[in-house]
């Protein structure tokens, strides 16, 4: 396989003219820094392709045409080298489809690093067989002697290209042909040179301890050779083998020295020596020289000199530290006290670590006989820091605190728990729960179970009774991928601790569980199923119970949860299938196909346990990733089991003998049942002679319901199809409605053309059933690119899993003054315009531009939506319409 996507971006060498050219598409060939007249018009073709896929497609016939030149033979070195850059291009800009195999063009790259005249072509061949080659490819062996000989060569530069390889490319092959030229290149006289010798050793050998001796032995040799001078190279390997307690003294010698240079040089060498001591043991003379270093370094502070001299203290003994305080009568939390009432946030974030650093008995005063070394005002400019805007820095606030006084801790924590806002936004109360979420991290640590009973209280608050309807909640996603983050810390004991105590109360008809910890179960669940004290069966008629409670989200994570705990349970009971099955008649696609995957493989314990076995991990998503690819490896989905259920036209709810949870009700519901198409009688008034169509709620007559009730009856059998908004749009602008006939019989072969259109019924009509006039947007006509850019601060954009005529037709629902621009139309070609009028103002209130949608369809029945909406209500239903779907 290619391993293109997990290196780095290519450099300058290959890069720098193709991106110049995207760039500028107008460029001429002189001045776009093109290889050849062939990657100049490769490119433009590119940047002109009308779809990614197209592009897609241009890609890869520049591929196979390569593959065959390169088949015939007779390749020139330069020839070879543009070809080779044009394969890394089309390869690295696929969008939609994998390069496949590009070892056809390993022979030539291999051959162009051998044969290359110059530094630049046998680099692109290195980084050819850098990006491509596979690990232990035969080709391994041929670029093995390459690279041995440019390690012998007198050019530094081509000695370095040679250990850059083997850095980047490290194989095991290659070990006993220039394992002793390495060893003879850390004495080399250039550092450049020096430094990758290290590093290629170490890349080579860091998997076999015993074999890194010389490697050790070298750097140790070379930080005392050249004492009281620095080899800055030598000493970074030397941290990165852990062998600074072999030059401990050494390192310790050094401190006094690189710290009394003068200049720049001072500071860069003493951070480094100051890195090397945080891992050697810092010597008594010395405390007192990183306390001066503190001290100088402070104002104005070197943020980077002073952290790291904090981070030295504290290696060190509270004792010690406090000994050398009083014999210099210096204080180090003295000497940043004055960042805290900075106003660069860096400054603040700087004191705050550096005062992590310490011990709080060297100066918050906590022992009997010590002073508080911060002002009474200064310890509550360090409260304020909870209040922070960063998150790092209160989580670090929170440490100090609690190092000093864990009632301070407590007491926040409670304070937060029982002042949560009322009318947060979602991200607004996704921060506030954060902060909830990290003092409990802190407060708990490991203590799986503690955490779990903290998670159920706070979620209890944030999702509790009083913030309505658990269906109407959004999930907090910041808080769910904290408390996932942070349960996979734990160690295992800790972790099926907490999992089971999260889940028990699935089992438990009468508690309430919000949006945000149901998914945090469902992914816990599917994860340790099999290994908790609850029984799979409990948890799967538990989640299956509740999940006419929730949205689509919710629903989505408990049913593949459901999914992965059914092949735990040697029989699914009849009422489990039956809830799945009448959640699936009223839900969306999505859930749709999640319901239908259930009932699909539910009895199919063989197949599901050779699904979890694909799985690379337990985790919910690897387990989704399984299940698609089983999926699509074998075809079609699979029929869904018969099951012996009788679905009423209506949802009912279960057998008497059922629990009352799984009774389901049309109000219960996240989704409501559209109403019957009713027929329409005339499309005329629907239809604008300038630009789109309009429509507009009303009340309707009981004459008119009832005549509309009656053609619906009588025509339900010739629903054939769904007329699109561009159609009418078209018909509009051609011509009388009588032509719309004839457009039909183009699209459906099976429709006679002389077919009064009154006849059939027009599932996308954006009219009412009444016969009003309609009520059209204010004089003068509002235009929807005007429209469209008053609104630019408020965007949203998603995917919906319909086509667009379905979304307009869900639109309509919302019985809200809607004009429809087809896509043909301006602006915004090849995209459906929709203007959504919004509720009428009360008086004195300044008006609103209402929803002003943009709809882009794809080729599998969906569709790619903008909104933006200066309406915060109608916003947030349309965007739940949307993505319901």
């Amino acid at each position: 396989m290619s391993r293109l996507s997990h290196k780095r971006p290519l450099t300058r060498l290959t890069s720098a003219p193709i991106f110049k050219l995207c760039s500028q598409m107008d460029v001429t060939f002189i001045n776009s820094g093109a290889l050849s007249r062939a990657h100049y018009s490769l490119v433009r073709k590119v940047e002109s392709a009308q779809s990614p896929q197209a592009a897609d497609q241009i890609h890869l016939n520049e591929i196979d045409g390569i593959r065959r030149h390169f088949a015939v033979g007779g390749v020139s070195l330069k020839e070879c080298r543009e070809k080779l850059i044009i394969l890394l291009y089309c390869s690295m800009n696929l969008t939609h489809v994998n390069p496949g195999e590009l070892a056809f063009a390993l022979p030539q790259a291999v051959n162009l690093a051998e044969m290359g005249r110059t530094l630049r072509d046998k680099q692109l061949g290195f980084i050819f067989c850098t990006e491509v080659m596979p690990p232990n490819h035969e080709l391994q062996l041929m670029l093995v002697n390459t690279i041995r000989k440019d390690l012998e060569s007198l050019s530094t530069a081509r000695v370095c290209l040679a250990l850059s390889v083997l850095i980047q490319m490290p194989n095991d092959e290659v070990i006993p042909a220039v394992q002793s030229q390495l060893q003879a290149l850390f004495m080399h006289k250039s550092i450049s040179v020096r430094r990758r010798a290290y590093l290629a050793y170490h890349s080579l050998l860091h998997n076999d301890s015993s074999r890194l001796t010389p490697l050790e032995d070298a750097v140790v040799l070379r930080i005392q050779r050249t004492l009281p001078s620095i080899d800055s190279c030598a000493m970074a390997i030397a941290m990165k083998l852990n062998q600074v307690d072999s030059i401990n003294d050494e390192v310790n010698a050094l401190l006094p020295i690189v710290w009394q240079r003068p200049g720049r040089q001072s500071q860069s060498l003493t951070l480094l020596v100051l890195r090397a001591l945080r891992k050697a043991k810092l010597s008594m003379p010395n405390v007192g020289i990183v306390l001066d270093i503190i001290k100088h370094t402070s104002s104005p502070p070197v943020r980077v000199l002073l952290r790291e001299a904090f981070l030295v203290l504290s290696s060190v003994s509270t004792e010690v530290v406090q000994e050398c305080q009083m014999q210099q009568s210096l204080s180090p939390v003295a000497c940043i006290r004055r960042l805290l009432t900075s106003k660069d946030p860096n400054d603040r974030y700087l004191f705050v670590s550096c005062l992590d650093c310490l011990s709080p008995t060297l100066w918050a005063g906590t022992l009997p006989g010590t002073i508080a070394v911060l002002d009474e005002w200064e310890v509550q400019e360090v409260m304020k820091l909870l209040d922070s805007h960063d998150r790092l820095v209160r989580k670090i606030t929170l440490r100090v605190l609690h190092a000093v006084d864990s009632s301070l801790v407590k007491a926040y924590n409670t304070q937060l728990l029982h002042n949560l806002p009322a009318g947060l936004t979602l991200s607004d109360k996704g921060e506030y729960v954060s902060r909830l979420l990290d003092v409990g991290v802190l407060q708990y640590g490991n203590d799986g179970e503690q955490y779990a009973r903290y998670l159920k209280d706070l979620f209890g608050v944030a999702e509790g009774d009083t913030q309505g309807r658990t269906e109407d909640m959004s999930v907090l996603e910041v808080g769910l991928e904290m408390i996932l983050t942070h349960i996979r810390e734990f160690d295992t004991t800790s972790r099926i601790s907490c999992v089971t105590a999260l889940a028990v109360p699935v089992t438990e008809s009468g508690a309430r569980i919000g949006p945000t910890l149901m998914v945090v179960i469902s992914a816990l669940a599917c994860e340790y199923c099999g290994k908790i004290a609850t029984s799979p069966l409990s948890l799967l008629q538990g989640m299956a119970s509740r999940l006419v409670s929730y949205g689509v989200t919710v629903q989505d994570a408990c049913l593949l949860s459901m999914i992965r705990m059914s092949a735990e349970c040697d029989q699914i009971p009849h009422t489990i299938l039956k809830l799945v099955t009448e959640i699936s008649q009223f839900s969306g696609k999505r859930i749709r196909n999640r319901c239908d995957l259930f009932l699909t493989y539910c009895g199919q314990r063989d197949v599901l346990t050779s699904i979890i076995a694909q799985a690379s991990s337990s985790s919910l998503p690897d387990f989704l990733v399984a299940l698609t690819t089983y999926g699509s490896n074998a075809g079609a989905s699979p029929p869904v089991p018969p099951v012996d259920l009788r679905p009423s036209s209506t949802i009912s709810g279960l057998s008497p003998g059922s629990p009352p949870r799984a009774s389901l009700s049309p109000r219960q519901l996240r989704y409501e049942a559209y109403g019957t198409p009713q027929a329409v009688p005339s499309l005329r008034h629907l239809l604008s002679p300038s630009r789109g169509t309009f429509s507009s709620p009303g009340s309707t007559t009981s004459r008119t319901r009832s005549s509309s009730r009656a053609s619906e009856r009588r025509m339900s059998s010739e629903l054939v199809r769904t007329i699109t908004p561009g159609e009418l749009t078209i018909a509009a602008a051609q011509g009388p409605l009588q032509e719309l006939p004839e457009l039909d019989h183009v699209r459906n072969s099976n429709t006679s053309p002389n077919e009064d259109l009154t006849s059939r019924v027009d599932l996308i009509s954006l009219d009412t059933a009444c016969n009003e006039a309609p009520v059209t947007f204010p004089t003068p006509e509002p235009d929807f690119e005007d429209v469209w850019d008053a609104m630019e601060n408020s965007n949203l954009r998603g995917w919906c899993e319909s086509p667009m005529d379905n979304v307009v037709r869900l639109l309509q629902s919302l019985q809200h003054s809607m004009r429809v621009i087809a896509v043909d139309q301006p602006p915004f070609e090849g995209e459906l315009k929709v203007l959504v009028a919004a509720s009428p103002n009360p008086p004195l209130v300044e008006p609103k531009q209402g929803a002003a949608l943009r709809l882009r369809e794809s080729e599998e029945e969906s569709c790619l939506w903008r909104l933006r909406c200066d309406d915060p209500e109608l916003r947030t239903t349309i965007k739940r319409l949307l993505e319901d779907i």
